[in-house]
């Protein structure tokens, strides 16, 4: 008989601890769908205190808090391009009205065809190309972050094409340009992104760069490279650089911010990092890259 009565009360006490599980499971599963039906920051919760389950609802909300950064980084990064997008329509709006408004003054007025306003011409419809350009990297930033176009390439090669391809334009500068290319390091990328990367950061060269520029290509360890573009420079209030639309003069073109964040996007979508230092007369963007594909 005491057996039995201990059976029945085992049996007894594991059927209240099951009823008592079964419901605790459903009130997390309750919480998990009010989650998923809404924006909220809630998180579940266990009406029992018993470690495996108190261990699942911490591991649960740990996994609810990365996916809400997910998302919050997600959204930041959307109105980001979107706010540059509405940037850049403005910027290319500008200067296409006032060389419009230039074109039909001389129309009617042919005398008014001075050197003077056909260079304002000049210089806005120019305005319009900078911007332009941006305008297709901002695209491209846009078509290539769900498809990227994966190869292996060897980077050191590619690097001193493209530096060779603005050698005409970095001579009529006055440039001085010091390549320090760690032969045949390869890497797995886009190739047309890293191309608009490295031609953006020649031609923040072209801006801003005094009469020395150095680029570095190096490799970090097994699964790192590291490309380095820096520049000696004259220009003012270098500590704002790193602000988006931040320009340093009357001209609507030198525009510091724009050009870097657009390579900041473009290094971010192919899963590489970006930092930029800025001290005394120096001035470098440093870019990471995993050799092998970001996506692994």
């Amino acid at each position: 008989m005491l057996i039995i009565s201990f059976l029945i009360v085992l049996v007894s006490g594991l059927t209240i601890a099951l009823i008592l599980l079964v419901h605790d499971l459903n009130h997390i599963t309750n919480d998990l769908n009010y989650i998923n039906e809404r924006t909220t920051n809630a998180g579940v919760t266990s009406n029992l205190h018993f470690g495996p389950i108190q261990r699942l609802t911490v591991a649960m909300n740990q996994t609810l808090s990365k996916t809400r950064q997910l998302q919050q980084q997600e959204y930041q990064h959307e109105h980001h391009l979107e706010q540059m997008l509405l940037n850049l329509t403005h910027d290319i709006k500008t200067p296409l009205t006032v060389a419009t408004g230039y074109v039909q003054l001389i129309q009617k007025r042919p005398a008014v065809a001075t050197p003077t306003n056909l260079q304002r011409v000049l210089a806005n419809l120019s305005s319009v190309n900078y911007y332009l350009r941006y305008l297709m990297d901002f695209n491209l930033i846009r078509n290539k972050a769900d498809h990227l176009n994966l190869e292996s390439i060897n980077l050191s090669r590619f690097l001193e094409q493209e530096l060779f391809n603005f050698f005409d334009e970095l001579s009529a500068k006055k440039i001085t340009v010091t390549p320090e290319i760690t032969s045949n390091l390869y890497l797995t990328t886009d190739k047309l992104l890293l191309q608009r990367i490295i031609q953006n950061l020649v031609g923040n060269w072209l801006k801003y760069a005094h009469t020395t520029a150095t680029v570095k290509l190096t490799q970090l360890d097994s699964q790192h490279l590291c490309l380095e573009f820096t520049n000696d420079t004259i220009t003012s209030n270098r500590e704002n650089v790193t602000q988006q639309f931040f320009t340093t003069g009357d001209d609507s073109r030198q525009s510091l911010g724009l050009g870097l964040t657009i390579v900041q996007s473009l290094v971010t979508t192919l899963g590489g990092q970006f930092s930029l230092t800025s001290e005394s007369a120096d001035f470098a963007v440093k870019l990471t890259f995993r050799t092998v594909s970001p996506l692994d």
